[in-house]
């Protein structure tokens, strides 16, 4: 028993050492042949890493050196691949201004007091059975709900619900609706360069009961689908010496939002200006227009780094803009945390 396990032991090690022999003889053959390029290779630095004059040390520090550089350009090899892959789209300047033909602005004009106080107390004393007389307490209380209601701000005033959220009197009602019922019945003279008639459209935004014109997005915030009616957007051609839009408001103040037609007022959105009756407002606009060649659009959307109004934000809105974007994801930020579509919202947020 002692032969056969001295056997094994010796066959062990007689392989170990084969397999020692054999690495050794293949790294002394990968060394000289690293030593031939270095020594006939013209890239700068590798032929001092093999020098036989120089010090172990000076060898070794350029070949670290050599390894980074090398390591340096690979990495840039590399991000230019990623920046051609992610940013494949040129951007040139077309010269033919003389024929350019832009479209007008949409504007969208929100009333400054957006409650009727005669509709008010028709509404509270129809809703709740309560008027000034009868309670002048629950009355201010209804009516103060009904005024947050009307003058919704996304960014204003949301916290003052908090005061509402356990009174069952005020639950299963449209607040939709409501604010229609409320809002006072007013009419914009509008008069245009082109002589064109213009229709306002009602609509529903995060900064409460507006009305717009000249926008074609308009229809996902339109509080009655049955109300809305494609019109053709006004354009100015480059050679217009004259293209404007002038609104008359002269009996109610109002705050007008200024916005590209494809696109919507939401609650970031920066209003143009406040006019109070006996105000004059005179606002400019210089247009920068962005077209794409149609391969663009072969692209994908993390590579040309935009959307077309075809590649839906959500199948509830068929169309895409940066507002719709950002009312489309607030709109399920509120599904999400409260279970339900704010009423600001009458599109979006399935």
């Amino acid at each position: 028993m002692s032969k056969s396990r001295f056997t094994a032991i010796f066959s062990c090690l007689t392989r170990t050492n084969s397999t020692k022999v054999s690495i050794t003889s293949s790294m002394a053959k990968l060394h000289q042949l690293y030593t031939n390029f270095c020594k006939e290779t013209t890239l700068h630095g590798l032929k001092h890493t093999v020098a036989g004059d120089l010090h172990f040390l000076e060898r070794l520090l350029w070949f670290i050196l050599t390894v980074f550089a090398f390591a340096g350009a690979v990495y840039c090899g590399v991000s230019q691949l990623a920046r051609y892959n992610s940013e494949p789209v040129v951007v040139s300047i077309e010269r033919d201004f003389r024929g350019w033909s832009t479209d007008f602005p949409a504007i969208t004009a929100c009333l400054l007091e957006r409650i009727d106080e005669d509709k008010a107390k028709e509404v509270i004393y129809r809703i709740w059975n309560v008027t000034e007389e009868s309670d002048s307490d629950r009355y201010q209380y209804y009516y103060e709900f009904v005024d947050l209601i009307a003058e919704i701000s996304f960014r204003n005033n949301l916290q003052n619900f908090w005061k509402y959220q356990n009174d069952d009197t005020v639950k299963d009602i449209d607040l939709l609706q409501l604010a229609l019922d409320v809002h006072p019945d007013f009419q914009l003279k509008i008069t245009t360069s082109q002589k064109m008639e213009v229709q306002w459209m009602q609509v529903m935004t995060e900064e409460g009961l507006c009305t717009t014109f000249n926008s074609v997005y308009a229809q996902y915030q339109i509080v009655n689908d049955d109300l809305w009616k494609p019109q053709p957007l006004l354009k100015c051609h480059y050679h217009s010496e004259a293209c404007f839009v002038r609104i008359d408001s002269v009996e109610s103040s109002a705050r007008y939002f200024i916005h590209s037609p494809f696109d919507i007022a939401t609650a970031i959105s920066n209003p143009t200006g406040e006019i109070l009756p006996g105000d004059e407002l005179a606002t400019d606009f210089k247009v920068v227009e962005i077209q794409a060649a149609e391969r663009i659009k072969g692209l994908r959307p993390e590579q040309r780094r935009c959307r077309y109004p075809d590649e839906w934000v959500a199948n509830s809105i068929k169309a895409y803009s940066f507002g719709l974007c950002q009312m489309h994801c607030r709109s399920r930020m509120a599904v999400m945390f409260c279970g339900c579509r704010p009423y600001f919202h009458v599109k979006g947020g399935e």
